[in-house]
């Protein structure tokens, strides 16, 4: 018998409280676990070899990130199809090819959502798009996204995977591109 119960819902995701007695550790103390829906994430490169970010606001934080476009999946949805609504969405961008890099988990001692990795080729903008206000596009060499990094203005750290997963799964030179 399950002592699980949603303690808290809003549209993004719900917050679940569970007891755990036969672990020593948290025998008598509730554990929170926050269950979202699975995602995607997409390291997409431009026909020229820029890497396409997006600068967005995020309420965490109460400011501006740079990132990797990504997002949610969809209830009817695949993975390759939400990747490429979500770079679509974000950046107005179409990859000429889209692999799947692996599936992987984002803070497993919190969240129970899996995280769909692709890399996106030859991605070409739509030219009718003029942009939001929600997402500013920015594209970068790898030289310079190297150099966000470095210097802390790209601070999504579970995005980096991508570069190690497209190079051992697919023979790219990404980490040493850069």
């Amino acid at each position: 018998m399950s002592n699980k119960r949603t303690v808290f819902r809003t549209e993004w995701f719900s917050v679940e409280q569970e007891s755990f007695d036969h672990i020593e550790s948290l025998r008598g103390k509730p554990y929170y676990s926050i269950n979202s829906p699975d995602g995607v994430i997409i390291l997409a490169m431009t026909e020229t070899d820029e890497v396409i970010l997006v600068r967005q606001f995020r309420p965490a934080f109460n400011q501006y990130t740079l990132e990797f476009p990504s997002g949610a999946i969809g209830e009817a949805e695949s993975p390759p199809e939400a990747a490429a609504r979500e770079l679509y969405e974000e950046t107005r961008y179409v990859c000429k090819a889209l692999n799947h890099l692996g599936t992987g988990r984002i803070m497993m001692n919190r969240h129970n959502s899996r995280e769909f990795a692709f890399l996106g080729t030859g991605a070409v903008r739509d030219p009718k798009f003029e942009g939001t206000k929600e997402f500013e596009v920015v594209l970068v060499t790898l030289a310079d996204f190297k150099e966000l990094v470095l210097s802390g203005q790209f601070e999504q750290f579970a995005a980096l995977t991508l570069l190690v997963l497209a190079d051992w799964k697919l023979g790219s030179q990404f980490v040493r591109q850069s």
